[in-house]
C-alpha cells in the first residue's frame, strides 16, 4: 500500500515588481517524512525551480489515488 506526504513549499516570487512569499503543497508518494522532502527538492529542482524552501511535511491520510478507470465494454 502506498504512503502519501503533504509537502509545503515556500517560493519567492515577484508580483509588480515586489518579491511575495508562495505556498503551495505537494502530495508525494514515499516511504518517510526524509524521503517526501528529498523527493520533492530533486523534482523541483529538475524544473528548474531554485528560490524555494521546503516549510513542512506530514503524512497524508490519503488512502489512494485512482488516476484512470477503464469502463466495461
Amino acid at each position: 500500500m502506498a504512503q502519501y506526504f503533504n509537502v509545503k513549499v515556500q517560493f519567492t516570487v515577484e508580483v509588480n515588481g515586489k518579491l511575495k512569499k508562495q505556498s503551495v503543497n505537494y502530495l508525494v508518494d514515499a516511504m518517510s517524512v526524509t524521503e517526501a522532502e528529498a523527493k520533492t527538492v530533486e523534482y523541483l529542482t529538475s524544473q528548474g525551480e531554485n528560490e524555494f524552501e521546503v516549510k513542512a511535511a506530514s503524512e497524508s491520510k490519503i488512502a489512494g489515488i485512482i488516476l484512470h478507470v477503464e469502463e466495461a465494454e
